[in-house]
């Protein structure tokens, strides 16, 4: 089966397993801050296979993960490039750093691997990638593997980057997709597929990881999410289409946009990009597009800083 299909096998399980296990969760809450509506909703670019990453290039661009076969750049003007191709196996979670940018990808069962965007020449890091990816204070990586993409879960997988070790399950939370770095680069957040719940994972102590909340609705399927400076978590939710906007410190939840081509075609990730002289969050889907969306009047998009 290819990864693409045991993601759609992997949502629909999620779908029914929400039916009949998240009744028993805390429930999420659904309160409404100010800057949840009123978000511009446009297309940068369209027509691309599956994607199922994004990152910022530093340029007013993007690199854009293909989930089936193709690493792309896309340019301040649109213009879309091809950066590298694999046949037969896509790409998954990007991190740029410099002109560096590392990547996760399914070759394999998965590599860390990283490309050198001046030269165009790629170098694989190390086995046992996986789907999200996440850059930490020092240079070490973090990645994610739901079990989706064959065998197990595996938590948070770490790289430590002076050694070249991999070790799975540095932190076992269940089904994580996305991943996000708190502004003080203390805390990672991830998603959960299956439950739509959002795990804060203390750097200090991975062992001692706790639920932040957990999206409403019946089976939203969180699938990336990014952070803002003043602690925002927006959540892109892959089989609902919609993208959500999470109080790390409350648990409280909002919808910014639906409608974002939903079910197996939905939005993949989302990041905190520049708009002009301002932000804006840009999202993914398995629909190949790459979306915009535009906040209102006095919402804060200001990325948390990287690592």
């Amino acid at each position: 089966m290819s990864l693409v299909g045991k993601r759609i096998r992997a949502l629909c399980v999620a779908a029914v397993f929400a039916a009949g296990c998240v009744a028993g969760a805390a429930p999420a809450s659904g309160d409404v801050w100010a800057g949840c509506e009123g978000w511009q909703v446009d297309t940068v670019v369209q027509g691309l296979e599956k994607l199922e990453n994004l990152e910022p290039d530093g340029h007013d661009g993007f690199y854009l993960a293909g989930i089936d076969s193709t690493l792309y750049h896309v340019d301040s003007s649109g213009q879309v490039h091809t950066v590298l191709t694999h046949q037969g196996n896509g790409f998954g979670g990007l991190q740029l750093d410099g002109s560096t940018l590392y990547f996760a990808d399914f070759t394999d069962g998965g590599t860390f691997s990283k490309l050198d965007t001046t030269t165009g020449r790629s170098v694989v890091l190390a086995a046992s990638g996986g789907n999200g990816l996440l850059r930490l204070p020092g240079g070490d990586l973090l990645t994610t593997w739901v079990g989706t993409e064959g065998g197990p879960s595996k938590g948070l997988t770490r790289y430590w980057h002076d050694t070249g070790v991999v070790q799975p399950n540095w932190a076992s939370v269940p089904r994580s997709e996305g991943l996000a770095l708190s502004p003080d680069h203390r805390t990672v957040y991830t998603d959960d597929l299956f439950t739509g719940q959002i795990y804060r994972v203390p750097l200090e102590a991975p062992d001692r990881w706790t639920v932040a909340g957990r999206l409403p609705g019946l089976a939203p399927g969180p699938d990336d999410l990014t952070m803002t400076a003043s602690g925002d978590i927006f959540v892109a939710a892959h089989l609902e289409g919609t993208i959500y906007r999470f109080d790390s410190n409350t648990g409280a939840s909002c919808v910014v946009a639906s409608g974002l081509s939903s079910g197996w075609t939905g939005p993949s990730s989302v990041r905190v990009g520049p708009d002009g002289k301002g932000w804006a969050l840009y999202v993914t889907g398995f629909d190949g597009t790459l979306r915009r969306l535009r906040p209102p009047v006095g919402v804060d998009l200001a990325p948390a800083p990287k690592a």
